[in-house]
């Protein structure tokens, strides 16, 4: 099917979805070398971004995924030392996880050529649209947070 420039169909969820299957195979290659996903990467970042060792239900609430899918990846990571996944002290039931230091080596190595990549796939927007776009997707996911209950 040929798609011409500007010849959308009017369906935002529509173009939110090829641009989320866009997202994910073209970053996929940025993050090959050290055989990591887009999710993935995604679950490191927040890793390195925060203090605390957040639970698998906190990190599958924050990335909007279920918690089988955290731990699957929390799983896989595991087994290449890139997080350690511990029992939570205060609820059993609960695993907390924490990068490693292999880990954040592997965020600080390759968070240079994701910012080459995301420099170049934004490069025809204007910082501010930039900064207007990411203000409407975060609304949209607080509004649907707020449809499908998830806290």
């Amino acid at each position: 099917m040929t798609r011409r420039k500007g010849d959308g169909d009017g369906d935002p969820v529509g173009s939110l979805l090829r641009l989320a299957n866009t997202l994910t195979r073209d970053l996929a290659p940025v993050f090959e070398r050290a055989h990591v996903t887009p999710q993935q990467w995604m679950l490191l970042t927040t890793l390195a971004s925060i203090d605390e060792e957040p639970t698998l239900a906190g990190l599958a609430r924050h990335m909007m995924v279920s918690k089988q899918n955290v731990t699957g990846m929390v799983r896989r990571l595991e087994d290449v030392g890139l997080v350690r996944k511990s029992n939570d002290p205060e609820d059993l039931r609960s695993s907390r996880v924490v990068l490693t230091r292999r880990g954040m080596e592997t965020v600080q190595r390759l968070r240079p050529a994701y910012q080459k990549w995301v420099d170049r796939f934004f490069a025809t927007i204007p910082e501010p649209e930039r900064h207007a776009l990411v203000d409407a997707i975060e609304r949209l996911l607080g509004s649907n947070a707020a449809v499908t209950n998830v806290p």
